[in-house]
């Protein structure tokens, strides 16, 4: 990586374009396809290319739930009424989870899609909890959990 890094900064960094961004991208993109994957490497004698393609039958196919697998994880302890807090949001944990420390796995960008998972078993999603809808619930005064 370091000399490749090098050559694109001896060989494409001197003379690109700097107008824009977009044009930037656009001739880096020419320079790469044009100029470095057509020229033979002095360690290997081949074209990166030719080396990529020589392999292909190696290459697998990504998984479907790829992004499964970049998903964030927050340790959460499920509290005695179920609840579960992320990101300053309440959520709704299964009854069977109550006082585990579960691992909440989530995508930053969609916090309505979060996975309990305690001992590496997943208990579903979880859902937000309504606060006027929980404030109306009728609860047994005399009892406690």
């Amino acid at each position: 990586m370091e000399r490749f890094f090098r050559t694109v900064r001896s060989s494409f960094l001197s003379t690109a374009p700097t107008s824009s961004l977009t044009d930037l991208n656009d001739a880096f993109r020419t320079w790469l396809q044009d100029n470095y994957h057509q020229r033979k490497h002095s360690g290997t004698g081949e074209t990166p290319f030719a080396r990529f393609t020589t392999r292909i039958e190696c290459l697998r196919k990504a998984p479907d739930n790829i992004t499964d697998h970049f998903r964030t994880c927050a340790r959460r302890r499920v509290g005695k009424d179920r609840s579960v807090a992320l990101n300053g949001r309440l959520y709704e944990a299964p009854v069977a989870l109550i006082g585990q420390q579960v691992e909440l796995f989530y995508h930053p960008q969609n916090p309505e899609n979060i996975e309990a998972v305690f001992q590496q078993t997943t208990y579903g999603f979880l859902r937000p909890i309504d606060l006027l809808v929980n404030s109306r619930v009728k609860r047994d005064s005399g009892k406690l959990f």
